[in-house]
């Protein structure tokens, strides 16, 4: 019987490349059409974050509908997701399967050195003693239900989301003719800080008052926003933004 592990599992998939060596590995750019879909870094002075995706037989159409935003401009620093065809692991050897895909990444930690990253081949492996089954209680580990309620708190999730800005437009209408206008919205550690109205052909912003500035941004307060100003004719919009010139 022979082992697979990740490099016969992905050896004909275009869609995953799995390197070792080192820096030098790291650091060499593969071509798109082998590098891991979904991979994002975060390097740190003290610690590193990395996540990839490898999809193995997920449903395509439900995968799609998840990832469906509010259409929207988007202004912010980080490095714009660009969209790629997707692939599943099954589409290629129908014989894979999620518990297989987990060993065969389990034994690539094995036979890897953690300090030096080079592959060890068997050697290596045996001197791991196998997977070891670990119990993730407070008694087991002292403080990891701490970890575990600082990982999954508001401050973690949306609270170190960088700082970014909403465009969306707006359409106002009146008795004889509507009026086209921009919603602009700061969000900062995952609150709306700032949202303004931006007049047509031109680049000033008009706040807006609401009580959901300060509340959290997401898709239902920011539909909320858009329908409480559709309710604002024409001529009072108008005088609030002579007001505010």
């Amino acid at each position: 019987m022979v082992r697979l592990n990740l490099v016969s599992l992905t050896k004909r998939v275009p869609l995953i490349q799995f390197r070792k060596g080192g820096l030098a590995a790291a650091n060499s750019k593969p071509s798109p059409s082998q590098q891991i879909s979904g991979t994002a870094a975060k390097l740190g002075r003290p610690n590193a974050y990395h996540h990839c995706t490898i999809l193995a037989s997920a449903n395509k159409l439900h995968l799609g509908e998840s990832l469906v935003k509010e259409p929207a401009n988007y202004i912010s620093r980080a490095t714009a997701s660009v969209p790629s065809p997707i692939r599943n692991l099954v589409d290629v050897n129908r014989n894979v399967n999620v518990p297989q895909l987990l060993s065969a990444v389990g034994y690539e930690y094995l036979r890897t050195a953690a300090t030096a990253l080079e592959d060890g081949g068997s050697t290596q492996t045996m001197k791991q003693r196998g997977f070891q089954l670990i119990n993730p209680t407070e008694k087991w580990f002292p403080g990891i239900e701490e970890l575990r309620a600082n990982y999954s708190s508001w401050d973690w999730v949306i609270g170190k989301t960088p700082k970014f800005t909403v465009e969306k437009e707006l359409e106002v209408k009146g008795d004889e003719r509507g009026m086209k206008l921009k919603l602009n919205v700061e969000v900062e550690a995952g609150l709306m800080s700032k949202i303004c109205l931006q007049l047509p052909q031109s680049e000033q912003l008009v706040p807006v008052v609401t009580p959901l500035q300060g509340q959290a941004y997401n898709e239902q307060n920011l539909n909320a926003i858009m329908g409480a100003l559709k309710l604002v004719s024409t001529s009072n919009m108008q005088q609030a933004m002579n007001g505010s010139i």
